[in-house]
């Protein structure tokens, strides 16, 4: 026998379905939005991280911030090469030398002795004083290396330049870079340019101690104990 079936029933059964399914696609729905709520606080991809301890709004490709941290590329810079005994021996001996106004070979002061001085143990000058050029020049086998005396007022020599020796390793500037003398004496006082040259001025006490080179190869050429006071032109203190 085949009942017939009413139609409110009908309605009844789809409504109460419907009702179901309803609740049972909200349900799911909380569900995958309180994972994500769980899970996103603790995601942070490798290659991005905050910056703002990096005084920036936007984030930084870590990429960008291990660039600083990348060590320089073989022989580009010597920064970390100390000196070799010789060198900084040498750059040493200047430096007390000049600060009595010599330089290593001679002992003639800057500011003090006269050129005669000079004339009467080293004979006369290679070269001799010119215009516009106020230094003797005296090549090697005088003392040890080529030296050049700056004349001033009253004959004094203000000015004593060394060009060292090739031959004798005990004064030779070629092997003398600017990174050595920096990292043996500390900071200059000051660094000037003149031409191609690069110098690096330690000011002591009444003399300057000046160390030039080509500023291209920043390798030392000669050196130079300067007196300010003897330079000065007659009348200035």
């Amino acid at each position: 026998m085949i009942k017939t079936i009413k139609p409110k029933s009908i309605s009844l059964s789809a409504l109460v379905i419907a009702t179901v399914v309803l609740f049972s696609g909200c349900a799911m729905a909380d569900e995958k939005s309180d994972a994500k709520q769980e899970k996103g606080p603790t995601e942070q991809t490798e290659t991005e991280t905050p910056t703002k301890d990096y005084g920036i709004d936007k984030k930084v490709h870590i990429s960008e911030i291990n660039k600083s941290n990348t060590p320089p590329k073989k022989g580009r810079v010597e920064e970390k090469n100390p000196p070799t005994k010789v060198n900084a021996a040498l750059i040493q001996q200047i430096y007390q030398f000049g600060q009595e106004g010599k330089v290593p070979g001679s002992d003639f002061v800057s500011g003090i002795d006269l050129i005669d001085n000079v004339h009467e143990s080293w004979g006369d000058p290679d070269e001799p004083i010119g215009p516009g050029n106020p230094y003797e020049t005296y090549s090697s086998g005088v003392g040890k290396g080529t030296f050049a005396f700056g004349i001033g007022r009253g004959d004094i020599i203000y000015d004593i330049h060394s060009f060292g020796s090739g031959i004798d390793q005990s004064v030779d500037f070629s092997q003398v870079s600017f990174q050595d003398i920096k990292q043996t004496l500390g900071n200059p006082t000051a660094i000037r340019k003149n031409n191609k040259d690069e110098i690096l001025v330690y000011a002591v006490q009444d003399y300057e101690i000046k160390f030039i080179g080509p500023h291209a190869t920043q390798m030392l050429h000669h050196i130079s104990v300067y007196s300010p006071k003897a330079a000065a032109p007659m009348g200035n203190k």
